[in-house]
């Protein structure tokens, strides 16, 4: 969005004068932060300003500045930008569609019939859009979606009991998604004052993939991972881009759901045999780790041929393709949503080593890591 027509031509005597109008609460936008500033860092002819609460104050009436990065639409219903005038912006546009297709995706593989959908106790537009989000690709699955909207003038306990008595009331096995991380945990501690067990009566999922937050869970929390540091370099090139005169580039850039972190909170498949559920289960929480199946069969009380017989009598797959499909799987969506190179993608995939991952990557998907990554 262009407020001023001047040049755009650098003054090579003065750096780029830029604003940050986004709000570092949540891990996802400090995560964008962060990619803007690793762009910053390497641009190094960039000077930041960092928009807090409180501090407009500061900034004289009519102040320009060469480009902003916002989080949320640049409008002049936002008080504070109308002391500003910037010359080029770049919106980070938040996609809760990608969030609820991920979501949802999640809970059918695992084959939940029944989901919910738990909202923050204030009335937020981006938790709205999520909720919404949501319900119609559950609806798409031919699925319903109930909604838990908590009362409002009660404490945290009266709440926590509130949704117990709520989460006991629903249809189980239940999945439940959180309008971020910090609902999710509640979720959990919801389902232990109702005496639920997680995952198997209920299986939770939250947003925003805080690591913080979900490594501590009790269980693991399993969390939709937002794009936020790719996001944030994407818009700092753009901006960059802009203020240096170049045709086509974008003034939006989504930052959306990348893929689900799965973690204990939803190690749970339902099936018609339970013991392939477990091996589902298993696998699923220790991707990471190599697993023979002769170890995995004895860790559940079977010989290796019966897990075979009944994990293929169940899903038309041997176990041990099923394993490396996950991994491959896996493997994909690193390629694809962040920057690891492939000696850590392999490892967080129980692959041996990177040449490995390569030969199989190729078996399976006719193309190399590397070709995989630049093509996304």
């Amino acid at each position: 969005m262009a407020l001023e027509s001047r040049d755009m031509k650098k003054n090579p005597s003065r750096p780029f004068q830029v604003v940050l109008d986004i709000d570092a609460g949540s891990c996802v936008m400090r995560d964008a932060l962060n990619g803007i500033l690793r762009f910053v860092r390497d641009a190094r002819d960039w000077s930041l300003v960092s928009i807090d609460r409180g501090q407009i104050d500061s900034f004289s009436t009519g102040m320009v500045f060469d480009g902003a990065i916002v989080a949320g639409r640049w409008n002049a219903r936002r008080p504070h930008r109308k002391a500003l005038r910037v010359r080029r912006t770049v919106e980070l546009i938040l996609d809760a569609g990608s969030v609820a297709r991920l979501a949802a995706e999640h809970f059918r593989e695992r084959g939940f019939e029944h989901c919910a959908f738990v909202e923050p106790p204030r009335s937020m537009p981006w938790a709205n859009e999520r909720r919404e989000a949501f319900c119609r690709e559950l609806a798409a699955r031919g699925m319903a979606c109930a909604v838990y909207r908590p009362p409002s003038g009660v404490d945290l306990t009266s709440r926590h009991r509130h949704l117990a008595a709520w989460l006991a009331a629903q249809p189980r096995p239940l999945a439940v998604l959180g309008a971020y991380d910090v609902e999710a945990r509640r979720v959990l501690a919801a389902c232990r004052i109702a005496g639920l067990n997680v995952p198997e009566d209920v299986a939770v999922l939250g947003i925003d993939n805080d690591l913080l937050r979900c490594e501590t869970a009790l269980p693991a929390l399993s969390s939709v991972a937002m794009g936020g540091e790719e996001a944030g370099q994407a818009a700092a090139a753009a901006l960059d881009a802009a203020m240096r005169g170049r045709p086509g580039a974008p003034e939006r850039i989504i930052l959306g759901g990348v893929r689900v972190e799965a973690r204990a909170s939803t190690a749970h498949f339902i099936g018609r045999d339970p013991l392939v559920a477990k091996v589902r289960a298993t696998v699923a929480a220790r991707i990471g780790e190599r697993i023979p199946v002769t170890e995995l069969a004895k860790s559940l009380g079977v010989s290796r041929r019966t897990l075979e017989l009944r994990f293929r009598a169940e899903t038309g797959v041997p176990i041990g393709e099923a394993i490396l499909d996950e991994r491959l799987a896996r493997a994909k969506d690193l390629l694809r949503t962040t920057s690891l190179p492939c000696e850590e993608i392999a490892s967080a995939c129980g692959i041996c080593d990177a040449s490995s991952l390569a030969h199989l990557f190729r078996r399976k998907f006719g193309a190399s890591p590397s070709s995989f990554r630049k093509g996304r």
